[in-house]
């Protein structure tokens, strides 16, 4: 649910929505953007996190998807390798050893983003090792 509801919400940014882009895009101290997805880039990572949850429906046996097992391995392997150095991040602007800490991304990126992606590496980790 969680893949689909994050998903959700880049498809909504995507369709020229704008409620939380400024707390969820990194900036500098004095608000300027440091990246500026556009349409294409925030587009892509909707439709990677809807892969991201049909592949963990799939691991969950709650949803019958006729997907070939070695794909759902290998989509495991790149939710947990993704999410694992996102949460730790770039050493900059993004994660938990971030130097930027004090404009609105940061602060939620320490409370929120950095943990849930933690959340999801760690429980796709035990999806796939059950």
């Amino acid at each position: 649910m969680i893949f689909l509801a994050l998903s959700g919400i880049h498809f909504y940014w995507a369709g020229g929505g704008r409620m939380s882009w400024g707390t969820a895009i990194p900036s500098k101290a004095d608000g300027t953007p440091l990246i500026n997805p556009g349409i294409i880039a925030t587009l892509v990572v909707a439709f990677g996190l809807l892969l991201f949850a049909i592949i963990t429906l799939s691991n969950s046996n709650l949803v019958p998807f006729d997907i070939n097992q070695s794909y759902i391995i290998i989509g495991d392997w790149i939710i947990i390798i993704i999410f694992a150095l996102r949460a730790v991040g770039d050493f900059n602007m993004v994660g938990f050893f971030k130097r930027i800490k004090g404009t609105p991304f940061a602060i939620n990126d320490t409370k929120y983003y950095s943990p849930l992606c933690l959340f999801l590496s760690l429980t796709t980790l035990a999806i796939k090792l059950k």
